[in-house]
């Protein structure tokens, strides 16, 4: 497999410019001046992350209306932020940008945050072929609560299960992968309907949230995981499995704990990662192509 190695990160973006540069590429190539129609190349502007048309003056930020836009952080961190992320296998904690970097846990934070909404794959429409479904819940149990925590949630005396947040995957056999965090009311055959194209084949488990998609898909094969059966003939369930082992070191190995509001961001950036595991040569330049 081709590596991107940090020998030609540096090389590529040694500094600010060069990492400006490289936005104004992907979003303005072939770039006609809105202003005089003139095709001549901008030329960058002096100490602003501008570029301007020779003809008329008019000026472009390649920074706009991106994660780039308002931030005082230098745009080489983060690039290296990113490069980061295309070089590990379970993520990169926010502490550790913290230290790699030198700043403030903060803004570390909302760097990883906003990199991972670039890592969110918008583009994938409705998964065909065999699609392997599964769902798991992620968060903490009563048992390993602060009793304090555990206290408020026994107040109102129903409130007595663990504090988990359901997550539904998908897995088609041409390696889409994605991920659901389940905040609302949806029940489990409208979220099916949300992600899976109508003719596709199913593989399930035997939960009951997914009984009665045989009428709606192709096929619905449903594999009994009490019975420990995770493949019948050439339908497995092993994958979408394996994702959630993926995602279980992601989350609980790397970021500790991740708040339900977040969660989605994160769950993302795994399907990501999963997705282009073969193409670590080329991850980077991807995550950049969703700035803007």
């Amino acid at each position: 497999m081709k590596r991107f190695t940090i020998t030609q990160f540096r090389a590529m973006y040694p500094n600010d410019d060069a990492c400006l540069h490289k936005l104004f590429q992907l979003r303005f190539t072939g770039l006609i001046c809105p202003k005089c129609e003139s095709d001549k190349q901008f030329t960058r502007v002096k100490d602003r992350r501008a570029y301007n048309c020779p003809n008329c003056g008019f000026q472009i930020y390649p920074t706009k209306d991106t994660v780039f836009e308002k931030t005082t952080t230098p745009l080489t961190y983060w690039f290296y932020a990113i490069y980061l992320q295309t070089t590990t296998r379970n993520g990169v904690a926010a502490k550790e940008l913290e230290r790699q970097l030198n700043i403030c846990y903060k803004t570390a934070l909302r760097m990883a945050h906003q990199i991972k909404i670039l890592m969110a794959d918008k583009h994938i429409g409705k998964l065909t072929g065999k699609v392997q479904i599964d769902e798991s819940y992620f968060g903490q149990k009563l048992a390993n609560m602060h009793r304090k925590k555990r206290a408020e949630m026994y107040a109102d005396g129903l409130n007595k299960h663990d504090n988990k947040t359901g997550v539904m995957g998908f897995l088609s056999d041409d390696n889409k992968l994605r991920f659901e965090v389940m905040r609302d009311t949806k029940t489990f055959k409208q979220r099916v309907r949300k992600h899976v194209s109508k003719d596709a084949i199913i593989v399930t488990d035997s939960h009951l949230g997914y009984k009665g998609l045989d009428i709606t898909y192709v096929k619905h094969e449903v594999l009994n995981h009490f019975e420990n059966e995770f493949k019948r003939g050439e339908y497995t369930t092993n994958g979408i499995e394996n994702a959630w082992s993926n995602l279980k070191r992601t989350i609980k190995g790397t970021h500790i704990h991740v708040s339900v509001e977040h969660l989605q961001k994160y769950v993302d950036e795994v399907a990501f990662r999963m997705m282009n595991r073969d193409k670590q040569d080329v991850m980077f330049e991807t995550i950049l192509q969703n700035v803007g």
